[in-house]
C-alpha cells in the first residue's frame, strides 16, 4: 500500500473509531424522549445522526484493504480471521463475566435458565450489544477469499452493476433492515457486504476533484438532514424513540458514509506532532478500543460521567474523549503482558 493511501486509510479508521464511541455515548439520551428537555434530546439526535457513517466506514476500509487481491483460504484464516476471533473471544468472556456480576445487567436472568444455558444465550446473541458488528464482520471475512477472486477477475462494469443492484436492494427493503442487531440470515450479510465492495470500488477510481468533493459535502448534508429529521418526525409521531433512520442499511446513511469516505480520500490530510501520535495510537488499537469501550462507558456512567455531564453539548464529546483515553490505556496495558497482544485487540 502506498504511503498516501495508508494515510487516508488510517485517518478514516481513526475517525470511524472516535465516531462509534461518540455514537454510543449519545445514544443513551435518545431513549429518554419526553423525559428530558427537548433541547437535550435534539443535541443527542444531531450528534448521533452526524456519526451514523462510522460502521459503514469501517466496512468500506475493509474493502479497500482486502479486495482486489487473491488469497488462499488457510492463509487468510490464519492471518486475518484468527486475529479477529481471539480478541473477540477474550472480550466476549469479559462481558459475560460483567453481565454476571453486575446486578443491573444480570438482574435474575438465571431464574429460568441454567448457568450453561444462559452462557450459550450470551454467545448466540452477543454478550454486549456492540459485539453484533464482530459477528457480522466474521461472516464477511469468511467469504472474502472467494469474493476477492470474483472481484479481481470481474470487469469494472460488473462491479458497478453489483453496486447498483445493492443500492436498489437496500432502498426497496429498508423496512427489513437492521439497525445494530445481529441476525443469522444471508440477506443481512449481503447488505453489509455491499459496503465492502463499495469501499474497494471507490478506492480504485479517481475521485479527486473539487466538483466531486463539493458534491460529497452536499450529499452528506442531505443524508444528515434526512437522518436527524426523520428520526425526530417518527419519534414525535409515536411518542417513543424510533431509530429506523439510524439503520446502516438505508439510503440516507449510505449517502453520508460514501460522502465521508470520498472526502477523506480526497483530502490527503497530513498530520504532525501530537495529532499524528494520537492518530497512530488510536489507529493501532482501534479494534481493541471498539471491543473494550462499552465496558469502560458502562463504568463511567455508574459514576455520573455520561452525556449529561455539565451539559449534553459538552458532556457527549467530553465523555467520548474520556472513554477513548481509558480504553486505549486498558488495551495498551493488556498488550504489554505476556501474550497480551494476541487478546487485547
Amino acid at each position: 500500500m502506498g504511503q498516501g493511501k495508508k494515510e487516508w486509510i488510517s485517518n478514516s479508521r481513526v475517525l470511524a473509531t472516535v465516531c462509534v464511541v461518540l455514537l454510543h455515548v449519545a445514544s443513551s439520551v435518545l431513549y429518554k424522549y419526553n423525559q428530558v428537555p427537548n433541547s437535550h434530546w435534539w443535541i443527542g439526535n444531531v450528534y448521533d445522526s452526524f456519526v451514523r457513517f462510522s460502521v459503514p466506514l469501517f466496512l468500506m476500509i475493509t474493502g479497500a484493504l482486502l479486495l482486489g487481491r487473491q488469497y488462499s483460504y488457510p492463509t487468510f484464516l490464519l492471518r486475518k480471521v484468527i486475529r479477529i476471533l481471539i480478541p473477540f473471544a477474550f472480550w466476549t468472556a469479559i462481558y459475560i463475566i460483567y453481565n454476571f456480576i453486575e446486578p443491573p445487567q444480570f438482574n435474575g436472568k438465571l431464574a429460568s435458565q441454567s448457568n450453561f444455558a444462559w452462557i450459550l444465550q450470551q454467545l448466540q446473541d452477543g454478550s454486549s450489544y456492540h459485539l453484533w458488528y464482530i459477528y457480522m464482520l466474521l461472516g464477511i471475512y469468511i467469504t472474502i477469499p472467494l469474493f476477492a477472486k470474483i472481484i479481481a477477475r470481474a470487469r469494472k462494469l460488473y462491479v458497478e452493476l453489483f453496486l447498483l443492484v445493492w443500492v436498489l436492494f437496500i432502498t426497496l427493503s429498508t423496512s427489513h433492515t437492521s439497525y445494530s442487531n445481529f441476525e443469522w440470515n444471508l440477506w443481512y450479510y449481503l447488505g453489509y457486504l455491499g459496503y465492502v465492495v463499495l469501499g474497494y470500488y471507490l478506492s480504485i477510481i479517481n475521485t479527486k476533484s473539487k466538483r466531486i468533493s463539493a458534491l460529497a459535502v452536499v450529499t452528506f448534508t442531505i443524508g444528515l438532514f434526512v437522518t436527524f429529521y426523520g428520526t425526530f418526525y417518527y419519534t414525535d409521531k409515536t411518542g417513543v424513540f424510533c431509530k429506523n433512520y439510524y439503520s446502516y442499511l438505508i439510503p440516507n446513511v449510505l449517502l453520508m458514509a460514501t460522502s465521508v469516505y470520498v472526502l477523506l480520500k480526497n483530502a490527503d490530510i497530513k498530520l504532525n506532532g501530537v495529532l499524528k501520535t494520537a492518530r497512530n495510537i488510536i489507529d493501532k488499537h482501534s479494534y481493541g478500543i471498539y471491543l473494550s469501550h462499552i465496558l469502560v462507558l458502562n463504568y463511567l456512567i455508574m459514576y455520573g460521567v455520561d452525556w449529561n455531564l455539565i451539559h449534553p453539548l459538552i458532556g457527549i464529546p467530553l465523555t467520548t474523549i474520556i472513554t477513548l483515553i481509558v480504553s486505549v490505556a486498558i488495551v495498551y496495558l493488556i498488550s504489554k503482558v505476556p501474550l497480551g497482544k494476541y487478546i487485547s485487540g
